[in-house]
């Protein structure tokens, strides 16, 4: 990740400090020359040591199940053309179960006002 990112902003960085432990030290010396090789001969020779899969373009692994998968309209079939417009089948709105829990809402609140809710029903709504 370090390597890639060089690659691509190193010119705006002058030092960079790897702080680790003794223990992690000996793994670092062993491992920098071969993502960080000092001339053209130590970088042929790392080639067949590091591994084929070297990430994205900034290093990063990438692992398709951990990807995030975002749609361009979250709930409506992918195979909805957009021509529908105001046709469209809208029934899944509201279907989802915080809208279910709740009843409907402006309904409870008409009736708070017209006094037309019952004593329990009140005392629900003020819990919530």
């Amino acid at each position: 990740t370090v390597r890639r990112f060089l690659e691509i902003h190193g010119e705006t960085l002058e030092k960079v400090v790897f702080a680790v432990s003794e223990l992690e030290e000996v793994t670092y010396q062993k491992l920098l020359p071969l993502y960080f090789p000092r001339s053209l001969e130590e970088e042929i020779q790392s080639l067949p040591y590091l591994p084929a899969d070297i990430g994205n373009a900034e290093g990063e692994p990438v692992v398709p199940e951990r990807q995030i998968r975002i749609t361009e309209k979250p709930g409506v079939p992918d195979d909805a053309s957009d021509e529908e417009g105001l046709e469209a089948d809208l029934s899944f709105i509201g279907s989802h179960a915080f809208a279910r829990m709740e009843g409907d809402v402006d309904k409870q609140r008409r009736l708070i006002l017209q006094g037309q809710l019952s004593e329990a029903a009140l005392q629900k709504q003020h819990q919530r």
